[in-house]
């Protein structure tokens, strides 16, 4: 399975971990109130891997394509996913919406001069906007503080992953 075809769903107790591997840049399913039987079928269906630490949920049959994390600490468990799944975490970064989940689209930053902060038109060049809820990204100090952070998750020489400051 190659990295970008990597789709997951994760159970009501990792949604910290979901907002960080869509940061990265991968699909994942994320709805808190779901139940067990319909998050394997929703898995089953759309070839997803269960991401879990709910043991008895583990312990299923129909649950075989699942991840059983082993800490309640984001940072463990996106170390965890990362190194289970050879996942890169370069490439796909910042391409996802955080909110809905699907794929950003470059926007022309003349269409969404009346939705952003002058200043934020005036210094910057390049916009995506999420297709499903109209969301606007682009390049700024939180995906600088987002980059950074995501160094240290990952205990990355910062002097190697100047790719992920952009």
């Amino acid at each position: 399975m190659q990295n970008e075809s990597l789709k997951f769903i994760a159970d009501a107790m990792l949604g910290r971990l979901a907002k960080w591997l869509r940061i990265l840049g991968y699909d994942v399913v994320y709805e808190p109130h779901i139940s067990d039987d319909n998050l394997i079928a929703r898995a089953l269906h759309e070839y997803r891997i269960i991401l879990t630490m709910d043991r008895k949920l583990l312990a299923r049959e129909s649950a075989r394509n699942s991840l059983g994390i082993q800490s309640s600490d984001y940072k463990e468990q996106l170390r965890q996913v990362i190194t289970q799944y050879k996942i890169d975490y370069q490439s796909l970064l910042f391409t996802r919406c955080l909110i809905c989940n699907v794929p950003l689209n470059f926007v022309e930053k003349e269409k969404i001069k009346e939705k952003i902060p002058p200043y934020v038109y005036s210094t910057q060049n390049e916009f995506e906007i999420c297709p499903q809820c109209g969301r606007i990204y682009w390049s700024g100090t939180h995906r600088i503080s987002i980059s950074d952070n995501l160094q240290k998750i990952l205990n990355v020489d910062a002097t190697s992953a100047n790719y992920i400051i952009a």
